[in-house]
């Protein structure tokens, strides 16, 4: 990695504008097959992620004061050390060797607690944000050794596009973008405990797995343009079995003409694949009621998603 010394940073901290906008996209899982629990208490995972082109935006510039400052659009999103935009910042200024003097806003859109990814789309936006503002030159082997301290889904984030990840998350192989799509997102006013769905799960026999990793990686391959038959996660059987509003969500998106449906990640928001921008914004019109944040939105490309700015 080359760092950026102090002088050099003290330099550009004094210039005028330093600040940039970076989109931090929310993910979709087509498959989430939990394989076991690992001898370091994780999970082993199996995951065809998709980047889409619901976003956060984070804007990063030269603070007035020493350390680093967020604010927020949102009260539920913490603004100190918990937050993981504030992680990946003090991360990348440890490596870097420098004192950080940074503000971060956080316009958020992405929902909390919905399976989306959208604390650990922020953290990697904020490690591809201040890696080319302050001109680090670091490689994505170099972030993502980063990422990988700050949370499992963070490393993704920086591939971007479509995906598979394995081990707990942390371990990323891109894979050829998938055909776009379009989504209709639904978001209950609840959210699922993640260590709660992991522990069901562990609970569960085999037979209620859905093992739906590798035929999507096989479908894609061969370009099948079965990926809405194909869509599995094994964390939804039990959050259905808790949230049973999910398997309506579910059928209502199917009735609304989704070709597919199912929870995104550890939940609780719930996707449906439309095959064109008018069906999904019909059916998000249709499935809008009191309570219920719904969003419509795409599948994006690696290309796209990885675009600062």
């Amino acid at each position: 990695m080359t760092k950026t010394s102090s002088d050099t940073y003290n330099s550009l901290m004094n210039s005028s504008p330093l600040r940039s906008t970076v989109r931090s996209y929310a993910k979709i899982n087509f498959t989430l097959d939990v394989l076991g629990k690992r001898d370091d208490g994780y999970h082993a995972i199996e995951s065809v992620m998709q980047s889409i082109s619901l976003h956060d935006r984070i804007l990063l510039r030269a603070g007035n004061e020493p350390g680093i400052h967020i604010t927020c659009n949102s009260i539920r999103i913490p603004t100190d050390e918990r937050n993981l935009a504030y992680k990946a910042a003090a991360f990348l200024f440890e490596a870097a060797g420098i004192a950080p003097c940074l503000d971060i806003h956080v316009e958020k859109r992405i929902p909390v607690q919905a399976g989306l990814g959208g604390g650990s789309s922020n953290a990697a936006a904020v490690l591809r944000g201040l890696n080319r503002l302050m001109n680090l030159s670091m490689n994505t082997e170099e972030l993502c050794q980063l990422a990988i301290k700050i949370g499992s889904d963070v490393p993704f984030f920086l591939f971007a596009g479509t995906a598979l990840a394995e081990g707990r998350g942390e371990s990323v192989i891109p894979l050829p973008d998938a055909p776009k799509w379009w989504l209709t997102i639904v978001k209950p006013p609840f959210g699922v405990s993640t260590p709660w769905a992991y522990h069901r799960i562990d609970e569960m026999t085999e037979k209620e797995r859905n093992r739906s990793t590798q035929r999507m990686i096989t479908c894609m391959e061969e370009n099948c343009g079965q990926i809405p038959a194909l869509l599995g996660n094994d964390l939804e059987l039990p959050s259905i079995e808790k949230h049973a509003e999910l398997a309506n969500i579910k059928s209502q998106l199917l009735d609304a003409g989704a070709h597919g449906a199912l929870m995104c990640g550890s939940g609780s928001a719930v996707f449906g694949l439309f095959d064109s921008e008018r069906g999904a914004r019909t059916a998000t019109a249709r499935m809008m009621r009191d309570r219920f944040r719904v969003f419509a939105s795409r599948t994006i490309t690696r290309g796209e998603a990885l675009e600062i700015g």
